[in-house]
């Protein structure tokens, strides 16, 4: 199933959508953030999954925005219960578009 179909049925409280609501609230009315794909990663030691992101400039009169989010997105501090954000990359960045790269982790402490 296309990750822009399964975003739509998600809950509320899944982790992935917790994600992609509190990235959009970082970045606010300018852009737009879309799931692009999801999927299921395990090690030996944790379970996870990884997420690829696309955020998109929406208001051509803020070109800004896009670098001022890319720059506070690795480092940000997200609140999803159960899980952490491990990993927090932008893959791709142009003056129109960021594609990020997330890994939440199922933290073993709150399971």
């Amino acid at each position: 199933m296309p990750a822009e179909r399964a975003q739509g049925k998600a809950c509320p409280r899944d982790p992935g959508s917790l994600l992609i609501r509190q990235m959009a609230t970082l970045a606010g009315s300018h852009l737009r953030v879309t799931l692009k794909r999801e999927r299921a990663w395990a090690s030996i030691t944790f379970a996870g999954t990884r997420y690829t992101v696309r955020v998109d400039r929406k208001d051509i009169s803020r070109p800004e925005t896009l670098r001022e989010l890319a720059d506070i997105l690795p480092s940000h501090e997200f609140a999803i219960p159960g899980h952490f954000v491990a990993d927090m990359l932008v893959t791709q960045q142009s003056e129109q578009q960021l594609r990020v790269d997330a890994m939440l982790i199922v933290d073993p402490v709150e399971t």
